[in-house]
């Protein structure tokens, strides 16, 4: 049954104002505020209509013909696409690479050093960041992102990156103290040199004069690694400690939040390092996922020409869930304890040209939902937990940055039969515009919610039925759903020069068709499977047939009989 549409007001616990903290318990929170590195003339390449910074207040052409969610959808870059005006590929802000910049030497014992990472609980981020990342792949995505949701929006439906795939994708906590500066700090160029001079034991004029190489309030990477890449068990504690402070502050700045100032890093993440024994404590991926999602939301914006954020965690995502359109490497090594960020080898780009997102975009625009993997841990839960914390429903927050997270938008991800979902929550001001220097929201946010988690997590009432098939959704879904978002990114009447993806008999399109089956037999258990020879054999001989280029009567047989098969 379809749910209603209540108002979702952001919940509140006081109404109490602090001064004298840039972040108190209560806060509106200006999104941007954080490096976002604002894009420069050069690069604001795509023009976008006269009118794309008003609020959307009719119906768009291809959609959504409801105004009342989408609201910011004409300074989106797929209202300029949808009019023919395209954007060249994004440029990535991935710093993944600098990882195997800082150097270990082997030969030296170095065992209070790493005593110190592993209790952080972020060394995966060490060895699980993708070095080159896909741009076509990022820019296809991007142009689906609706930052009034936090969603991806597709042709069938919403999904997004959850708490859930950020634990099993990173292997690092989602649980635990949120990244939020107390009460009573004032955050001023004097207290950001104390803090780098008290946790990385430098002078204050030597603090003072490291920031001021860029202006504002970070350090290069670079600068790390040449204070404390020659630390040892042979080192002084103190500083072991410092270079412990240092390498977690460098892996911070290489992965979870890659800004656009290519090469800085923020000092205000020390005030979460000051005790190395509590760093493990606090929900790092939580935090992660907050600046990946502003990230992806600048980056939706017509007049934006990069994208920052953790890719890593963007691409392992995609990978995860579209696996037969964007077809990662699988590693044979890969062990199921791991991170699920290790199972893939990330695809490198075809081409950088517009003609590769193109055929992406198309690709995307003609998916169904049961091409999509909507559960990849669907039967891994003992080595991939689906913890309660991923129900949680409310704001995320790292530092100033703080951005909704709606489960109840992507139930088909965790075996749940997608039913409408509540409004997202109102902003008390708001600014999504086309030019991403000046795009800025504002959320009333309080530290005490996050906290008590427990206490806002979607209740089992809402959460739907479980699936009979992975992509089930309720009648009442679908025909909202097509009301209120823009289903396709491309106009019909604007054929690109990529590849046809309706082309039967390009490889592409006959691997798709041939995955469509292989995971229809997945989906449906090998015990069913093996009950039933006679169409498991039907079904190997159609994906042979498919992957040989011949002519397929019928090449989704199994799944079309497992369909009659449930309804006799």
């Amino acid at each position: 049954m379809a749910r209603g549409h209540k108002h979702h007001d952001c919940p509140t616990t006081s109404k109490t104002k602090r001064k004298f903290c840039s972040q108190p318990s209560q806060s509106e929170v200006d999104e941007g505020v954080i490096d976002d590195g604002v894009d420069t003339a050069e690069e604001q390449a795509c023009e976008p209509f006269a009118d794309a910074d008003e609020p959307l207040s009719g119906p768009f052409p291809g959609g959504p013909h409801d105004p009342s969610v989408l609201k910011s959808f004409k300074s989106h870059v797929a209202a300029a696409i949808w009019f023919n005006k395209e954007r060249e590929p994004l440029k990535l802000q991935n710093h993944s690479y600098k990882l195997t910049q800082w150097v270990f030497d082997e030969h030296v014992a170095n065992h209070k050093f790493w005593s110190y990472i592993d209790g952080s609980r972020l060394r995966p981020l060490v060895n699980c960041s993708y070095l080159i990342g896909n741009r076509v792949v990022v820019s296809a995505f991007c142009e689906r992102w609706q930052p009034e949701t936090n969603t991806f929006h597709l042709p069938f439906g919403e999904m997004t990156i959850t708490l859930d795939d950020v634990f099993n994708i990173l292997g690092i906590p989602i649980q635990g103290d949120s990244i939020s500066v107390p009460e009573g700090v004032r955050l001023d160029k004097t207290y950001y040199a104390s803090l780098l001079s008290s946790t990385l034991g430098v002078t204050i004029d030597e603090a003072k004069k490291e920031m001021s190489r860029y202006g504002g309030n970070g350090v290069t990477l670079e600068w790390l690694i040449l204070r404390f890449q020659s630390v040892s068990d042979d080192s002084p504690l103190e500083f072991i400690e410092f270079a412990a402070r240092g390498f977690l502050l460098y892996i911070l700045g290489c992965t979870l939040f890659v800004d656009k100032t290519g090469n800085r890093i923020n000092v205000i993440y020390l005030h979460f390092l000051l005790d190395l024994n509590r760093v493990g404590r606090y929900a790092w991926g939580a935090a992660g996922l907050a600046f990946l999602y502003r990230q992806l939301g600048l980056a939706s914006r017509v007049g934006c020409r990069q994208i920052g954020g953790y890719l890593t965690l963007l691409e392992a995502w995609i990978y995860e869930h579209f696996r037969n359109v964007v077809s990662p490497h699988l590693r044979v090594e890969y062990l199921e304890n791991e991170p699920r960020v290790n199972r893939w080898e990330p695809r490198k780009d075809a081409g950088l040209s517009l003609v590769y997102v193109q055929a992406l975009r198309q690709q995307l625009d003609h998916m169904h939902a049961h091409e999509v993997i909507w559960d990849p841990y669907r039967g891994l839960r003992e080595a991939h937990p689906l913890l309660e914390i991923t129900f949680y429903t409310g704001m995320l927050k790292c530092l100033d940055i703080v951005e909704p997270y709606y489960p109840d938008r992507v139930l088909r991800q965790f075996g749940r039969v997608q039913i409408i979902p509540h409004n997202p929550y109102t902003p008390s001001r708001v600014r999504r515009v086309s030019d991403s220097k000046s795009y800025k929201v504002v959320y009333e946010y309080f530290d005490g919610l996050w906290q008590r988690w427990r206490d806002h997590v979607l209740a089992d009432a809402n959460r739907s039925i479980p699936v009979k098939f992975s992509y089930d959704c309720t009648p009442e879904y679908l025909s909202w759903y097509q009301k209120i978002t823009h289903p396709y990114v491309r106009h019909p009447d604007w054929m690109s020069a990529a590849v046809d993806s309706n082309e039967e008999n390009h490889p592409l399109q006959r691997i798709s068709r041939a995955l469509c089956i292989t995971h229809s037999i997945v989906d449906v258990g090998r015990d069913d499977a093996i009950r039933q020879p006679m169409r498991l054999y039907e079904a190997i001989e159609s994906i042979q047939h498919i992957l040989l280029g011949n002519q397929v009567q019928n090449t989704r047989t199994y799944q079309r009989r497992r369909h009659v098969q449930n309804n006799e």
